[in-house]
């Protein structure tokens, strides 16, 4: 199995930092949101009115602490408008876990990984997919890191154009960090290689 590490480890990096900012926003949730998500702890970056796909990734989910990473990226103006940029992905990511069966959420929470080929999604779970990738290309765009288009570096790693040879899910077992949760992206090759990489973006 071969890491993209200029990818991996730059991206999940940013996505911890950004969970500092998100987890530092300062908006509240309303009366009704709060009524809602009855016993879920939402984030403090979630939308107004989260969707019961939202509601069901919090009741697993737990945003990133502000003490990770602390020192990382304070006072730099360029670090915090990446942060910003980024934070406004999380619910979509958050809206993707939730559209997992409870079969597959139940072997993330016990196996601390689940594993679905891209073809092999339900309409709404590549609905969900296509979404994320949407909201990262915007959030992204001009920002001059390389990493402004996940399906570009998809295609990169040696996706197909239809993703066929892609398999995506969640993932607490990379960079040796199990209590973060991870978007996770493994690319087949024709000789059965695979690269994998992903984002970091919630705990667990």
């Amino acid at each position: 199995m071969r890491r993209m590490h200029w990818i991996g480890l730059g991206i999940v990096l940013v996505a911890i930092l950004v969970g500092v900012f998100a987890w530092k926003a300062t908006r509240t949730p309303s009366n009704e949101t709060a009524a809602r998500a009855a016993d879920v702890i939402l984030p403090e970056w979630a939308p107004k009115n989260p969707s019961p796909e939202f509601l069901r990734a919090a009741k697993v989910l737990k945003p990133l602490p502000p003490e990770m990473l602390q020192s990382m990226g304070q006072g730099s103006q360029a670090g915090e408008a990446m942060l910003k940029r980024y934070s406004t992905t999380f619910p979509a990511l958050y809206e993707f876990f939730g559209t997992l069966t409870d079969q597959q959420r139940d072997r993330f929470v016990s196996a601390g990984e689940v594993r679905v080929k891209v073809k092999q999604l339900t309409p709404q779970q590549r609905t969900a997919l296509d979404n994320w990738f949407e909201e990262f290309r915007k959030a992204m765009k001009g920002a001059s890191l390389g990493v402004d288009d996940y399906k570009v570096m998809l295609y990169k790693a040696g996706a197909a154009q239809d993703l066929s040879n892609v398999d995506v899910g969640f993932s607490t077992k990379t960079a040796g960090k199990g209590h973060l949760v991870h978007i996770w992206f493994w690319v087949v090759g024709p000789g059965g290689q695979v690269t994998d990489f992903g984002t970091a973006f919630a705990q667990i």
